[in-house]
């Protein structure tokens, strides 16, 4: 799944208005020749008519702000493979900071080496807290928001899907004035429940973006592990 499925609910949206604004003209086309004593049925018609297109109007405000919106889910596992690329060297490193897995002492003696060995300790407690502070928590919580935003397009599309195939069904029922009083009922139904599989797929979403949120919250916040301050001077100076 990638672009390509951004660019299908596109092309539904599109879908949608197009098909709307079929049922519309063959709906007014009906009404162009109905009685003058059936009058009270084109008022019935209109009100329920009405009905339908205000929570259509409901359904439009809430795609044009997830329209304007849209994520990219690919970018952000672009993301999450950078940040866990980072944490196995890291990790490495980190078990390679203890002094009886350095060459120092055999390689290297005099004050100079013990004064550097003594600084492997801190470093491997500064490398270990990168790995398990920061790349081993940034990298889950980017993969989350992007499994949530897969997610959320797929029920975004089947949604929209699902709206297209009901208003082709109102477009059938308006082959006379005995169909009519269907067509409003049978958009409102489905708009009802486009709206409300919206609804579920951002209510998710969320949930997964205020998750991750909170785990940079708690990274930023425990960079003491790792900032500046707690290397030794002899490998940042």
């Amino acid at each position: 799944m990638g672009p390509e499925t951004v660019d299908r609910i596109m092309d539904l949206l599109d879908e949608i208005d197009e098909k709307i604004q079929w049922v519309t003209d063959k709906v007014n086309d009906i009404l162009s020749w109905v009685p003058w004593g059936l009058g009270w049925v084109v008022d019935k018609f209109k009100d329920l008519w009405n009905k339908a297109m205000e929570k259509l109007g409901e359904f439009w405000d809430k795609v044009g702000e997830i329209a304007s919106n849209i994520g990219a889910p690919w970018d952000l596992d672009s993301a999450k493979d950078a940040w866990i690329e980072v944490g196995g060297p890291v990790a490495a490193r980190a078990s390679e900071s203890d002094r009886s897995q350095s060459a120092v002492d055999t390689e290297w003696k005099g004050r100079a080496a013990d004064r550097y060995a003594l600084s492997l300790g801190p470093q491997g407690k500064a490398l270990s807290a990168v790995q398990s502070k920061l790349t081993a928590q940034i990298g889950p919580a980017l993969g989350a928001v992007a499994s949530a935003l897969y997610v959320f397009y797929v029920l975004t599309a089947a949604a929209l899907a699902a709206l297209v195939v009901a208003i082709i069904a109102a477009g059938g029922e308006t082959v006379s004035i005995i169909g009519l009083p269907a067509v409003p009922a049978t958009i409102l139904g489905a708009v009802v429940v486009a709206i409300a599989a919206l609804a579920s797929a951002v209510i998710n979403l969320r949930a997964a973006a205020s998750g991750a949120n909170s785990t940079f919250l708690q990274v930023a916040n425990e960079t003491g592990d790792f900032g500046a301050e707690n290397w030794p001077s002899a490998v940042i100076g």
